[in-house]
């Protein structure tokens, strides 16, 4: 790792490329170097999980101030992650970022919501009752989605020689982030740090739906509260006019919140549309990167699909999934 680092410097010094190896190299390096003040010692952080916890609040700061800087700050940011996302998961494919910028962007928008927007008094206990309802399934499925994949991995062997109720499979699938095989496999998440496979495939679309409906709610109750509303057949307040929001901070921050939640909903809800697709069709998500876009013109109907049941038995499979027990094979035998 040492040689590697140096013939990183030399080629960043010499304006040459850096090979994959280097930068692998490089990176650990800073990773292990970095180390924060605390009690009782300094404590290591990896640079690559402090990045969102820096990131998001300055870029929510510079975007509150205008209309303009808003529209500049969403834009750089999106660039700066299909960067970034390259370069880690050639780099370091086991990064925590993607994680954190979840977790980060969390504990952000609830924190505006709640000590910036509430204050307005704008919003009703019932409101707010609610949404934190809808956080709380989120946050609820996320962890039972993680303890699933944790569990699962931990009854693992490394050698990947299985039985299900006494009898050898197949279909498991070699995961680099995991660093395990896992039966199944849909594709790894790395914005929720898991493997999503049947285990927890349910729980992931519920931690989908509940995210989804937090976000569109809490930014139409920050919306209607920082702008002019409008009601809708009477019961539903609507946002109409916020021109004026960017004269005030704390107006400027709020919407720039709720734009972020909009923003992160719509995504969200591609890929919820993408998954019950792949689900319908049989079509695991891996699989369906792999295709040729003539295949994907064609919704991947016109390739063989090993695991294609039919449309109900699919989503039985997926809604009705018993988390399975994997064992070892007993190798005295």
């Amino acid at each position: 790792m040492f040689l590697c680092t140096n013939q990183a410097h030399k080629n960043l010094v010499k304006g040459k490329k850096v090979s994959d190896q280097n930068k692998a190299g490089l990176t650990n390096t800073m990773r292990d170097r970095l180390r924060v003040p605390w009690i009782g010692g300094a404590i290591q952080v990896s640079f690559d999980s402090l990045l969102p916890v820096i990131i998001l609040p300055l870029v929510f700061l510079v975007s509150s101030l205008s209309l303009w800087w808003t529209a500049f700050s969403f834009t750089t940011i999106g660039v700066f992650i299909l960067l970034i996302s390259n370069f880690f998961v050639r780099t370091i494919p086991k990064t925590k970022f993607f994680f954190v910028w979840t977790v980060t962007s969390i504990v952000l928008l609830y924190f505006i919501f709640e000590f910036v927007v509430i204050p307005f008094l704008e919003i009703l206990v019932e409101e707010n009752i609610a949404l934190s309802v809808l956080i709380f399934g989120f946050i609820m499925c996320l962890y039972l989605m993680k303890l699933r994949a944790n569990q699962l991995i931990a009854a693992l062997d490394d050698e990947s020689q299985l039985s299900f109720n006494g009898k050898s499979i197949e279909g498991f699938y070699a995961c680099k982030i995991c660093d395990c095989k896992i039966p199944d496999k849909d594709h790894h998440c790395v914005w929720f740090d898991c493997c999503i496979s049947r285990h927890n495939h349910c729980l992931f679309l519920l931690s989908l739906f509940f995210a989804i409906a937090a976000l569109l709610y809490s930014s139409n109750l920050t919306l209607t509260s920082v702008c002019h509303p409008y009601e809708f057949f009477k019961t539903i307040l609507l946002p109409d006019d916020c021109s004026d929001v960017y004269f005030q901070f704390e107006l400027g921050l709020s919407f720039v919140s709720a734009v972020y939640s909009i923003l992160i909903a719509i995504l969200l809800w591609l890929i919820l549309m993408q998954q019950m697709f792949l689900i319908s069709v049989g079509i695991p998500l891996k699989d369906w990167v792999k295709l040729p876009l003539s295949s994907k013109l064609c919704l991947g109907l016109n390739r063989l699909r090993p695991h294609n049941r039919g449309l109900i038995r699919n989503w039985l499979r997926i809604v009705c999934e018993i988390t399975p027990k994997y064992t070892p094979i007993n190798r005295d035998v």
